[in-house]
């Protein structure tokens, strides 16, 4: 009996993960997260805290899969040390999910009786608020995001998508008590009451229009398409530049053009001819050019940069860096050992820049700036918000190659996009490059390992939302 229920809090984990992108079908994992919660309702705390790791396990071995792609084919390491280090990561990550289940045992037992439905959304909030800040923080597949744009998302700009967590993990709970009265032939008024109270609102608010400012601004997204090995190559290099005189050349006055994270590999200083020359065609046409590039500021210094040209020229500097990828965790620790920081195909660690900003552009519309790996962190925009027109991300997805994983990065956009009631503009090396409104809501975009270019609008914003102001 132990055995069958250990393989069933696996497969719970297995079609947990199923709510996230591309999969979407997020009532799946409120059906597992009920059948998890008659598994634990009366185990030790021993019991527990095992069927919360060997259903985390299941969460994320089949949830972050994309993980075998970047570290055998873009790391270049062999297949079974790639699988090695999957494993020893997912091992890791289980112990979150350990520990939710039995903090959830801790408070059933110090709760009343009555109260006792509430510990396990609880739970799984608080750890997912730890595993998002904790050594650095991972917020990746945080269970409220696949709520993003479903009829019961009504809650997103008010709660946010932790807040979100709260409310599927209730419903699972209660769908799990009201399979308890049923089965014992009890009443099952309350937890049915409880049910329609907290999704019929959630329906109704998703149903409001709100007003929005009529603000547009033209905009052309460019999607190269670059492998990593091209990227870094003469033909890579040589392509992209090709692509940014074009898009020059067939914009109009006043236009805004983007390109992706790190899509100019030289720095400013060692390539200045080309660098002089967007300056001076994109000035001429009053247009403004944004795209990332590699700055290196002296032998060591090397920034992971958005750059703007022509008509404003600012730059924004990546604060959110991926550890291990970018830099190295805990280096003043490692300095005081002697351990190089050496850590990735520069040979140096990244700097990173100072916060988040809200940057201008020249018709008076703001845009708060996010690189890659930092949209993945709700509370990171928050200071910027309030007076902002949209959120720009610039991302460089070949890392997953052709996994999930640039589904997965795109649908925390939609969320962000919600939370705040703005606009986000996406452009991604290899795809996903989308336009996503307020509402969250794809408008337009350019399918995954595909080159091209998107000329739409950014969309309007919502009202500052209550999440956006208070978080």
């Amino acid at each position: 009996m132990m055995l069958k229920r250990r393989f069933l809090a696996l497969i719970c984990g297995l079609i947990f993960s199923l709510g996230f992108a591309p999969f979407d079908l997020w009532m799946l994992s409120i059906l597992s997260v009920a059948i998890l919660f008659q598994l634990v309702k009366d185990s030790s705390n021993k019991d527990a805290f095992l069927y919360g790791y060997i259903f985390g396990f299941g969460m994320w071995l089949t949830g972050i899969s994309w993980l075998y792609v970047s570290i055998h084919y873009h790391g270049n390491i062999g297949i079974i040390a790639s699988s090695l280090l999957i494993l020893i990561f997912i091992s890791i990550l289980s112990i979150y999910s350990g520990f939710l289940l039995l903090l959830n045992n801790f408070l059933r037992l110090a709760s009343p009786q009555n109260l006792a439905f509430l510990t396990l959304p609880i739970s799984w909030v608080v750890i997912e608020i730890i595993r998002s800040y904790l050594f650095t923080g991972f917020p990746w597949l945080i269970s409220g995001t696949m709520l993003a744009d479903t009829f019961i998302d009504g809650y997103t700009p008010i709660i946010g998508a932790q807040g979100n967590t709260f409310f599927i993990i209730l419903i699972a709970v209660l769908i799990s008590q009201l399979y308890d009265s049923l089965k014992q032939k009890r009443s099952a008024l309350f937890p049915s009451i409880l049910l329609i109270a907290i999704i019929l609102p959630s329906t109704l608010l998703k149903s409001i229009e709100w007003t929005s400012s009529e603000d547009n601004i033209q905009i052309s997204l460019y999607q190269p398409n670059l492998t990593l090995s091209d990227k870094w190559s003469q033909f890579g290099i040589l392509k992209t530049q090709g692509m940014i005189e074009q898009s020059i050349e067939t914009a109009e006055e006043g236009d805004l053009i983007v390109f992706p994270e790190t899509a100019l590999v030289l720095s400013e200083k060692d390539n200045e001819s080309f660098m002089d020359l967007i300056h001076y065609k994109s000035s001429k046409k009053n247009l403004t050019l944004i795209s990332g590039i590699v700055e290196r500021e002296g032998n060591l210094n090397i920034r992971n940069r958005l750059q703007a040209f022509g008509s404003i020229e600012t730059h924004y500097d990546k604060v959110k860096l991926v550890p291990f990828g970018e830099y190295l965790p805990f280096i003043d620790l490692m300095s005081y050992f002697k351990i190089s920081e050496r850590s990735n195909l520069f040979g140096w660690g990244f700097k990173k820049g100072n916060g988040p900003e809200l940057l201008n552009l020249t018709n008076g519309l703001k845009f708060i700036p996010l690189i890659c790996y930092e949209a993945i962190f709700s509370n990171f925009l928050k200071p910027s918000v309030k007076n902002a027109d949209f959120i720009l991300q610039i991302t460089n997805d070949a890392w997953f190659g052709k996994s999930i994983g640039p589904q997965q990065h795109l649908a925390q956009l939609r969320i962000r996009a919600i939370e705040y009631g703005l606009p986000v503009i996406r452009v991604a090396n290899t795809g996903i490059s989308a336009i996503i409104d307020a509402n969250g809501k794809l408008v337009e975009k350019l399918s995954v390992n595909k080159s091209g270019y998107l000329d739409s609008f950014v969309p309007s914003l919502k009202p500052n939302t209550i999440y956006g102001l208070y978080g």
